[in-house]
């Protein structure tokens, strides 16, 4: 193998890992929504970094555009008044350009909460469009923009049995099984 050879297959090496690490911080965005937790949501994030989106049935509650950092406390209040939520991020495409990267992920979002005494789910589908820094050797979400393709909010079909464990349950903060495993996550 040449020289020349040796030094392309690095490259590609690389790019294949500097997507990876792309695609998990997707995820670990996703799990810091479903989790209720602000610190990895930050961490994320570039500090000078930019959040955009609407949400297609909460426009006035989860609208903004501007400091992804600021934005942290308030997404967290928003969800922890939701009853339950799940992310789901697939279909990553990650175009690499030296220390910046461009991505479309597809987005599946499910969240309970109540209108009127009645368990709601609101059901989204879209896209979530990130441009992507690496600084230091370290990559971070620098923009992050939400389109949504479709939604429902219809009233909840879940039905939790009385003998079910709560053990076994999902939560939403630090208290879920999950932080016994992924300790740094």
């Amino acid at each position: 193998m040449t020289e020349e050879m040796m030094m392309e297959m690095q490259q590609q090496l690389q790019q294949l890992l500097d997507k990876q690490e792309m695609t998990e911080i997707t995820y670990k965005f996703a799990r810091a929504l479903d989790r209720v937790d602000g610190k990895l949501m930050k961490s994320t994030y570039w500090e000078d970094a930019i959040e955009e989106h609407q949400d297609p049935i909460f426009p006035d509650l989860f609208f903004y555009n501007d400091n992804a950092h600021a934005f942290v406390e308030p997404a967290m209040e928003g969800f922890r008044a939701l009853k339950t939520t799940q992310h789901r991020i697939s279909n990553p495409l990650i175009e690499i350009d030296g220390d910046t990267a461009t991505a479309e992920c597809y987005v599946w979002a499910y969240h309970v909460h109540e209108e009127n005494g009645v368990d709601k789910e609101g059901i989204l589908g879209g896209r979530h469009h990130f441009r992507f820094e690496r600084r230091d050797g370290v990559w971070k979400i620098k923009h992050r923009s939400t389109v949504f393709d479709w939604n429902q909010n219809q009233d909840a079909t879940a039905i939790w049995a009385e003998s079910y464990s709560d053990k076994y349950r999902g939560k939403r903060d630090k208290n879920d099984d999950s932080y016994n495993y992924l300790k740094h996550q």
